[in-house]
């Protein structure tokens, strides 16, 4: 009788004893959950009011330089970087204007309008898709604009995003907020310096992902660029309106 006691007790102790320690597991993760319930908001507004609103250099691998800029109230930052290359002018405008996606990932690349400018600019609205791999199709629609001056011969490019230019595609997000801004300036040694900047809402990404895609994504682009003018296509001497500097 005793001994029958005593495997009993011993029998509700093994039991307890996991039960006791699977409450304390359920009772540490609900703590958990509601420590992240208060502190998510709060990093958020603690991330969404922080910012200078001034250019903070991020990066600078000897090649690319990058600069990240944080304003006060917006959850998105804004990216600059520079890289020099050698290259003609007239190989990086066939980059940007001939609207082949070959080398840039995007697809149903076209030309919706192009618009009359003065001698020496150049005006389109440009069209082309591109997609976010295990996210989304991001469709774009901008105003592209081109103007060259005509002593330095330095060149500058806007792009705009234009939403209502087009209908929209059910298939992919339109993206309704970019403005993008590149300045390639020549040097009388054939090598033209490449300052990009970019202003985007990505569609739909959260913010610590879009704003991580587009720092990651700027670098690569700029750390690609001299590759992409070896290539035959972009080893041209001359493009429509463009002007080189004189060799010295």
């Amino acid at each position: 009788m005793t001994a029958w006691i005593s495997n009993a007790e011993n029998e509700g102790n093994a039991t307890g004893v996991p039960g006791l320690l699977g409450r304390s597991v359920l009772r540490l993760c609900c703590l958990l959950l509601c420590v992240l319930a208060l502190a998510l908001p709060i990093a958020h507004v603690a991330w969404n009011s922080s910012g200078s609103g001034q250019w903070t250099l991020s990066k600078d691998d000897g090649q690319v330089k990058l600069w990240t800029l944080k304003t006060p109230g917006s959850s998105l930052v804004q990216v600059k970087a520079a890289v020099r290359v050698k290259s003609k002018l007239a190989g990086l405008m066939r980059l940007m204007e001939d609207m082949s996606c070959a080398d840039a990932g995007c697809y149903d690349e076209a030309i919706v309008e192009r618009l009359a400018t003065p001698p020496g600019q150049y005006a389109a609205y440009i069209r082309f898709k591109f997609d976010v791999p295990g996210i989304h199709t991001q469709d774009y629609v901008l105003l592209q604009q081109r103007v060259q001056d005509v002593d330095t011969r330095k060149v500058t490019i806007d792009m705009i995003a234009a939403p209502s230019r087009v209908a929209r595609d059910a298939c992919c997000v339109r993206i309704t907020h970019l403005h993008t801004h590149w300045t390639l300036t020549p040097t009388p040694d054939g090598h033209v310096d490449i300052e990009y900047s970019q202003d985007t809402d990505s569609g739909g990404l959260p913010y610590p992902i879009a704003n991580l895609l587009l720092i990651e994504g700027t670098y690569q682009v700029m750390r690609g660029m001299q590759d992409l003018m070896e290539k035959p296509r972009y080893r041209i001497g001359s493009f429509r309106d463009i002007r080189e500097l004189p060799a010295q």
